[in-house]
């Protein structure tokens, strides 16, 4: 099942790399945004940068529970526990979770190969991307190795190949 976010209010909790990816993406398919993270805005100072200009709103230096208020969907960035209390919260309150990595897997026309584990995740994703980029293949790789892939999604045609690494968080 797809994951709507137009005309949605979607909180996406922590503006690192993957929050960021998946605030962009989520402005450009229509959602209304609200990003916060635990850190002020002097920490965030990349993560505000790579949205400027784009109709964010951010509650940043604390979770407050009235985010919930008004909210459709959470959005979690990779690290972010379920048992946060405004995660708890959300969930108490039956609102959808969904990461950057399920938004992409939901929408992604090629196949992927997804790599998970507790050791090696990395050098496996990057050893079958480069065999499969070698044997020909348009191959796009990613995910919580560094490369966010949902804002490639545009460019991903059905017969490519996506390699994808898929920390555990990603996968609650």
């Amino acid at each position: 099942m797809r994951t709507e976010v137009k005309d949605r209010h979607v909180i996406v909790i922590g503006l690192a790399r993957q929050g960021a990816a998946a605030a962009r993406w989520l402005v450009e398919n229509g959602a209304r945004v609200t990003v916060t993270d635990a850190r002020g805005a002097d920490a965030l100072r990349d993560g505000i940068a790579a949205l400027a200009g784009l109709p964010v709103t951010y509650a940043l230096g604390a979770h407050p529970l009235a985010l919930l208020d008004d909210a459709d969907l959470l959005c979690l960035s990779g690290g972010v526990p379920l048992d946060m209390p405004l995660v708890a919260d959300a969930r108490a309150r039956d609102l959808p979770l969904t990461n950057d990595a399920q938004l992409f897997l939901e929408r992604c026309p090629a196949r992927v190969v997804g790599v998970t584990g507790s050791a090696g995740k990395t050098t496996t994703t990057t050893l079958v991307g480069a065999m499969c980029a070698q044997a020909g293949l348009q191959t796009w790789v990613g995910g919580n190795i560094g490369h966010v892939l949902i804002g490639e999604l545009a460019r991903i045609a059905p017969g490519d190949l996506v390699v994808m690494e898929l920390s555990s968080f990603q996968l609650s």
